[in-house]
């Protein structure tokens, strides 16, 4: 029974699944590998291979993973893990940076020492 969650992605999500599936299956053909030595190798079932192939957005994210770290791929992923790289999230983040500490007060004290 096919998973909900395909019909719930959005066109830009599908795209990338698609871009992302074909780049799975250029690297297993540049390695000359079948598609079940691929899955063997990514420890996942041909037909879940098959899926990330087609680009398929209902595959966990674990299987995605395993799949670009047999293509070497996985380190592309670097920059998406980087915080610098959600500029909106690093907008917000410098705009919740405290701008005064609020640490214990002194009460005034009447002697003046000058």
């Amino acid at each position: 029974m096919p998973r909900p969650e395909a019909s719930f992605a959005s066109p830009d999500t599908s795209l990338a699944a698609l871009k992302l599936g074909k780049a799975v299956r250029m690297a297993r053909l540049a390695r000359n590998m079948t598609r079940v030595d691929f899955a063997e190798r990514a420890s996942i079932s041909a037909p879940t291979l098959d899926r990330i192939e087609r680009g398929d957005v209902a595959v966990r994210m674990g299987s995605w993973l395993l799949a670009l770290q047999i293509c070497n791929l996985l380190h592309q992923l670097d920059k998406v893990s980087d915080p610098a790289a959600d500029i909106l999230g690093q907008q917000q983040r410098e705009l919740s940076i405290r701008k005064r500490a609020s640490g214990t007060r002194k009460k005034a004290q009447d002697n003046y020492d000058f």
